[in-house]
């Protein structure tokens, strides 16, 4: 009886999903009390809560997992925490052609764009990640990875992007 209800109710909320006029994916808590994230690409996934104790995060205390050298607020920190453990990584913006550096506007230089990627789930973003209805960050799904843009040096990133990179950039 059980299983045949987790299995309605799945297929009940793949229906939703797919008929939604936006895409985005859907969390939903199933009896047993798993986690089930249903994908725009009409594939589900287990998932877990934070592993995170985020009583301990306090302003300027960043965590060892994520990039330090700045300061942030424990609002930035709570939010680059759950970007972390939702496998959100950012990766700089970093030049393509020999006078492109930061700082240098020159629009004839060229860079590689800045993206984001998600560990858990394959997705990119071209912007930054926003937290849904469901708790979950989700992206725009543009892959810019490997794309050359020209126009002079990108803005300084901001701290989230900072904090869910592993290198490059200047410090915002």
């Amino acid at each position: 009886m059980k299983s045949s209800f987790r299995f309605i109710t799945l297929v009940f909320i793949t229906i939703v999903s797919i008929s939604s006029s936006f895409s985005q994916e859907i969390a939903v808590t199933l009896d047993n009390g798993k986690k089930v994230i249903l994908h725009e690409d009409h594939t589900w996934s287990y998932t877990e809560g934070y592993h995170y104790d985020f009583s301990t995060i306090k302003d300027n205390r960043i965590p060892n997992f994520l990039r330090d050298g700045i300061q942030a607020d424990k609002a930035t920190l709570v939010r680059a925490v759950e970007m972390y453990e939702q496998g959100w990584r950012y990766t700089m913006p970093r030049p393509k052609s020999n006078q492109a550096r930061w700082g240098n506007y020159d629009g004839r230089t060229t860079w590689w764009y800045g993206y984001w990627y998600n560990e858990k789930n394959g997705k990119y973003s071209s912007t930054v990640p926003e937290k849904a209805g469901s708790g979950y960050y989700e992206g725009d799904y543009q892959n810019r990875k490997g794309e050359p843009r020209r126009g002079g040096s990108p803005g300084k990133p901001s701290k989230i992007m900072w904090l869910l990179s592993s290198g490059g950039g200047v410090k915002p």
